[in-house]
């Protein structure tokens, strides 16, 4: 099980509104790029690897002292207390990257955000900013 690509899968397809009037403008944010370099997100990553990395100790341990139904129980429930994390940490970093975008898109007077990859053309990439204020 690769923890590097667990997919934090964000969400994102989020209706900041602006405060200001004008012409509707539309962000877009590189979900990508965040997971891949956000302190918040590399920090929950690293969790999870940790996390990930002790199991397994464990459980070559344990194969030398439990028998294979006992130790097929163990393995079951590490990944079950895995998956749990990991939908922890996903649902953390979700409403921070929310709380962050809202804030950037009111500041730059954006009135709609979306993943960078749905968007096929034209959009304002606020990826810096949301990565800024995630440090």
């Amino acid at each position: 099980m690769r923890s590097r690509s667990v997919a934090l899968v964000l969400p994102l397809a989020l209706a900041a509104l602006a405060s200001g009037c004008g012409r509707p403008a539309v962000g877009v944010v590189d979900t990508q790029r965040v997971l891949n370099e956000s302190v918040l997100a590399l920090s929950y990553q690293k969790q999870l690897n940790d996390r990930e990395k002790w199991m397994a100790a464990e459980l070559s341990l344990a194969a030398q002292r439990l028998d294979r139904r006992a130790l097929e129980e163990q393995r079951l429930a590490y990944l079950r207390e895995l998956q749990q994390l990991r939908a922890e940490l996903e649902e953390r970093l979700n409403r921070r990257l929310r709380e962050v975008v809202a804030e950037v898109a009111r500041r730059e007077r954006v009135r709609v955000v979306v993943v960078k990859s749905a968007a096929v053309l034209g959009g304002r990439d606020l990826t810096d900013q949301v990565l800024e204020r995630l440090r």
